[in-house]
């Protein structure tokens, strides 16, 4: 009896390290990293802007996938993309990346840069009397509901003692903010550059304004994220490893090439004037650099949830911000090795 509970036991033991073996093999974090020849990826972009950042930099050419783009003027409509399958990428900002976790879109973050500087803040409309974000209260406001304007509006609030209940939101896509901003059909939204130097120039001469964020009112976070059926597929991941560091190296190229950005995208491309081009250059005058995504980015991020599940969005779910990440991505940077660094045999 001794000798069968002994063997029965042994028995058991070694099913269980069977299993632990099986289960440290399945949640292998091993990025893969061969891009076969012939791998294609879509990017759902904004503005051309991160495809600019990657051909102005030069960065562009040394993908190893073919990697195309498809713009799309909000967060939301990128996540729409990536589900339906248009696009197994997208460069956004904070908030999408929760709207995908709290609906199940099986969308993770890949890459993370912090770029400091007012480069999203609220604008005024000519008749609003908004001076300061006290002003706020009894205001209309737009928001795009899911976007990192909804947040930046939020935490600005806060930080000036009110609350999301203080303003009369009104919901609007951001592409109608300045039209709506103009008509006075709402008294203030936040506005990203170019957008926000191409409507203070509208109104110039107006009651118009800006007014600038409170500390920590906007977080800058500029997020790749990236569909979990183009993560499974060998090919497509490695396609995407090696997309996030060329996107690391071309941000931080821009730290330095200001002049050329300005000169090849928010001129050339985005039509703006020289004048207005500097603007935005102004409200970027901060460095880029890549984020800690333990101490800084997941913190960050539970601390957007929180405030958005205050105010009434994302309601019935536990959000727990670190289940939004492919931690396989973390601790890469400009300095990891690309694809074609790493197979010089192609």
């Amino acid at each position: 009896m001794q000798r069968s509970s002994k063997a029965f036991l042994a028995g058991i033991a070694a099913i269980f390290s069977a299993l632990v073996a099986t289960s440290a093999l399945a949640d292998d974090p091993a990025l893969p990293t061969k891009v076969p020849s012939g791998t294609r990826i879509v990017l759902a972009d904004d503005a051309n802007n991160a495809a600019s950042l990657l051909k102005l930099s030069g960065e562009y050419d040394k993908l190893a996938a073919d990697v195309s783009f498809a713009n799309f003027t909000s967060g939301p409509l990128r996540l729409e993309a990536i589900r339906a399958g248009a696009a197994q990428v997208g460069a956004v900002g904070d908030v999408p990346p929760i709207l995908a976790h709290f609906s199940g879109a099986e969308v993770v973050i890949v890459g993370v840069v912090v770029t400091e500087g007012p480069s999203t803040i609220i604008a005024t409309s000519p008749e609003s009397g908004i001076n300061e974000l006290k002003d706020l209260k009894g205001k209309k406001v737009g928001i795009n509901p899911g976007t990192a304007q909804q947040a930046i509006v939020f935490r600005n609030l806060r930080a000036s003692g009110l609350k999301p209940e203080d303003i009369q939101p009104v919901n609007l896509g951001l592409a109608e903010f300045a039209d709506a901003l103009r008509a006075g059909q709402i008294d203030a939204a936040v506005l990203k550059q170019p957008d926000r130097a191409r409507y203070l120039k509208s109104v110039a001469g107006t009651g118009a304004r800006e007014i600038e964020d409170a500390d920590g009112g906007n977080k800058n976070l500029k997020i790749l994220y990236a569909a979990k059926s183009a993560l499974a597929d060998p090919a497509q991941a490695a396609a995407i490893r090696d997309l996030v560091v060329h996107w690391y190296r071309a941000h931080l190229w821009k730290n330095s090439n200001a002049e050329t950005w300005a000169r090849d995208y928010l001129v050339k491309d985005q039509r703006l004037s020289a004048e207005d081009a500097q603007a935005v250059i102004h409200a970027e005058s901060g460095e880029s650099y890549i984020p800690d995504w333990k101490s800084e980015i997941i913190p960050r991020q539970q601390d957007t949830i929180d405030l958005l599940k205050a105010a009434g969005t994302f309601q019935g779910k536990e959000l727990k911000a670190e289940d939004e990440f492919d931690h396989r991505f973390d601790g890469l940077n400009d300095k990891s090795k690309s694809a074609a660094e790493l197979h010089t045999d192609g």
